[in-house]
């Protein structure tokens, strides 16, 4: 969370973005897709997961 709060406060991340939010949703995108490897003895979901969630933050990254 630190890093992205870094990121909006050097003006890279939009100002609406909430570092706070988006750090959770990537821990909890992490933690789900890490048990879901350990279950299914697959990396696709955890993959799929952490794909997704780099997009949603980099929507919110401000274009050079």
């Amino acid at each position: 969370m630190d890093g992205l709060q870094a990121m909006r406060d050097r003006g890279e991340l939009r100002s609406d973005a909430d570092p706070k939010r988006l750090g959770l949703a990537l821990l909890t995108a992490l933690q789900g897709g890490l048990l879901l490897t350990q279950i299914r003895r697959d990396t696709w979901a955890l993959e799929v997961t952490l794909d997704a969630m780099l997009d949603h933050v980099e929507s919110f990254v401000v274009p050079v």
